[in-house]
């Protein structure tokens, strides 16, 4: 299985969360302020990218000659974290994770929820994740295993999900047309380890969370 693991400039992860997705096999892209979090853990990515007006010079300087580098100006149509997952998809991953893509900047977040509509178009699991979060989209019905949290939540993604229905936790649904925003689904929790998701129609975002 490939895997590669995106830190890009929001809230950096914990090294204890980056280094439990990371494994040798994985290949490593940093975004822009991303370039911060590997300095500080002394790990060098296999690729930095970005406008890079959010990091140091010695930050840059210390990657240079250590790693490929790609500079965009600053002035362009997209953001650096689609700009890493535009370069990671050419790799044909089975899983992207998105780390650094959740903090203050919530126009950052939006856009970053749509990357993970866009690998889903194309068979990629992609996962966007912090320390409290981890957010992914499914298209089909589903089984989901307890691997991160203590909640989990649903919402509609871009449109109703429809016929929706939830088993094996705490507050089981069925039939239901669920929409984006819709309080219902929100900090539900396992009642076994393992719990299926089903629904006719629509793209359903998963919420697995903690505090």
């Amino acid at each position: 299985m490939k895997r590669i693991i995106i830190v890009s400039g929001g809230k950096h992860p914990s090294f204890e969360l980056f280094s439990g997705l990371s494994d040798p096999s994985c290949k490593v892209i940093g975004a822009d302020s991303g370039a911060e979090f590997f300095r500080e853990h002394d790990i060098i990515p296999d690729l930095l990218l970005g406008d890079f007006d959010s990091i140091s010079e010695e930050t840059l300087e210390y990657f240079e000659g250590r790693t490929k580098i790609l500079r965009y100006d600053a002035v362009k149509d997209f953001t650096d974290t689609e700009a890493a997952y535009n370069e990671a998809v050419k790799d044909s991953p089975d899983e992207i994770y998105f780390l650094g893509c959740t903090g203050s900047r919530l126009d950052h977040f939006i856009g970053n929820l749509s990357l993970l509509d866009r690998a889903l178009k194309r068979g990629i699991r992609a996962y966007l994740m912090d320390d409290h979060n981890k957010i992914f989209l499914l298209d089909k019905p589903s089984m989901i295993r307890k691997d991160f949290g203590d909640y989990i939540s649903f919402q509609g993604f871009r449109g109703p999900v429809k016929d929706f229905g939830v088993k094996g936790v705490k507050y089981p649904l069925w039939g239901y047309e669920l929409l984006l925003g819709d309080p219902r689904n929100v900090s539900n929790e396992f009642a076994d380890k393992i719990i299926s998701v089903t629904f006719k129609e629509g793209i359903l975002m998963v919420m697995m969370t903690r505090d």
